[in-house]
Order: structure tokens, then C-alpha cells, then sequence
């Protein structure tokens, strides 16, 4: 992931009697804001990339904390997939909604 280029913005200020200006204010212009858009859509990208690992990290604790309370030592695995497109299901019960498969 990139820097991310913190601006500190001001605000322009003017002595409204005298007309003397006490602050420049940061000016406003496509490149900060641009340096915005990019900022927040790196950190987007990184996040839902760490909630997908998340996932797939709860699923596999899940899977080893219920095999070992029930005493299963072997033949545990993990397989994740996109999608259920290319796999047909012989054997065993796919929940739709907690996206799970039971064999």
C-alpha cells in the first residue's frame, strides 16, 4: 500500500472591517483532492482484501476448534471456493445461507 499524503487544510480568514487577510487558506484544487480519492480507495481495497483473509482465517478456526472437541485427529480439511459454479455436490447438504457445506 502506498503513503497516503496527509494535507493539512487551513481556512482562509479575513478581518471582515479591515479586509486583511490573517490565514491563507489551502488551496483547493484537483491534485489534493485527487491525493483524497486515492487514499480512500487504497484503503478500501486493503480492507475488503482483510475481511475476505478474515473470513477465510474464522473458517478455518472454526473448522479445527469442531474437529478437535469432537476428537477428530484426521481427515480435516479446508477447501474455500469462489462459488459452488463448477462443483457438483454428490454427497452431503449445501447451506445457502451459512455458505457450508456438510459431507
Amino acid at each position: 500500500m502506498l503513503d497516503y499524503n496527509r494535507t493539512v487544510w487551513q481556512d482562509h480568514i479575513v478581518d471582515m472591517s479591515t479586509g486583511e487577510v490573517i490565514q491563507e487558506g489551502t488551496p483547493i484544487a484537483a491534485r489534493p483532492l485527487n491525493n483524497i480519492e486515492e487514499g480512500v480507495a487504497s484503503v478500501t481495497e486493503a480492507a475488503n482484501q482483510h475481511a475476505t483473509l478474515i473470513g477465510d482465517l474464522r473458517s478455518e478456526v472454526e473448522i479445527l476448534k469442531n474437529a478437535s472437541l469432537n476428537n477428530l485427529t484426521s481427515n480435516v480439511f479446508l477447501e474455500n471456493f469462489a462459488n459452488l459454479d463448477s462443483i457438483k455436490l454428490s454427497t452431503g447438504i449445501y447451506d445457502t445461507a451459512a455458505k457450508k457445506i456438510y459431507v
